[in-house]
């Protein structure tokens, strides 16, 4: 058994807290969080009965449907928002966490929103780099593609038995559930990329990241830029429909796969001049 200081000093807890204080949002609970929203992520490889089935249920009151292949689409995209937990790390300080399904919990909102994540264990690898000495729990890597393997290689085995329960309890197809996990994962790839250097300067950088001849690689986002009084957005265009649209109050949104590239273009320069005018 490791001693408690020993995860008190590891380099991952002192990211985190570098992170928290660029954007308070990007707080990650560290430990074994209890109380009231949170889910172990072992409880998400079951959707049939237990916590997960008791989520999705929530989800489908939310939305107002019974159509599992809608909850399920819905919360494909909400929980895949959570791959800041490991994304932010990786771009801002070259560390990739381990995010197994044994080390996090998730953290959801009463109308099932994904709200925080929390990581076990403070374990994982990095790049070798100044300011960091070795510890117990990190392993060090020596290329940046390397790491940029080992991301990918944890964001898939995170997923991937959340992909399956999501298909058994749902029916809704494998491959349409991964086109929007790779959709939130590219989105947050942005969101992170616009707080360092700009969205634009991402942009080869994800498309790697996306490289390869699985699922993923077959159903990740087209991404394109979107520039509008010189400012440079990326947007996508996701593999799968969400499905938003078969609820009541739902519409095709703007990265959906049948909206027109030319209607979606309008819909992305419309959104971009309402956050410019709104600053």
């Amino acid at each position: 058994m490791e001693h408690a200081d020993i995860g008190e000093t590891s380099p991952i807890i002192s990211i985190y807290r570098e992170l928290q204080g660029i954007r308070p949002n990007w707080h990650v609970e560290m430990g074994q969080p209890h109380g009231r929203g949170w889910i172990a992520g072992t409880d998400l490889r079951t959707a049939g009965d237990g916590p997960f089935n008791a989520l999705l249920n929530r989800a489908g009151e939310r939305l107002h449907t019974s159509d599992r292949r809608t909850i399920a689409a819905s919360f494909a995209m909400c929980y895949s928002w959570s791959c800041g937990i490991a994304i932010a790390p990786y771009l801002f300080r070259q560390c990739v966490p381990k995010i197994s399904l044994d080390n996090v919990s998730f953290k959801f909102h009463e109308e099932t929103f994904f709200q925080e994540a929390a990581l076990h264990r403070p374990a994982g690898v990095m790049l070798h780099q100044d300011g960091f000495i070795p510890h117990p729990l990190v392993q060090w890597l020596s290329s940046p593609r390397e790491l940029l393997d080992r991301l990918r290689d944890e964001l898939i085995q995170q997923a991937d038995p959340i992909v399956q329960a999501l298909h058994n309890w749902s029916h809704f197809s494998i491959r349409g559930i991964w086109g929007l996990v790779t959709s939130s994962w590219g989105a947050q790839f942005f969101n992170i990329f616009g707080e360092i250097d700009g969205q634009e300067s991402g942009l080869e950088h994800v498309r790697q990241f996306f490289q390869g001849n699985d699922i993923v690689s077959q159903m990740q986002p087209e991404f394109y830029p979107v520039t509008f009084r010189h400012v440079t957005h990326i947007y996508h265009r996701r593999a799968s429909c969400c499905r938003f649209y078969k609820i009541p109050q739902g519409q095709l949104c703007a990265s959906c796969p049948i909206v027109s590239h030319e209607e979606r273009l309008q819909r992305n320069q419309a959104y971009m001049k309402y956050l410019l005018e709104r600053h």
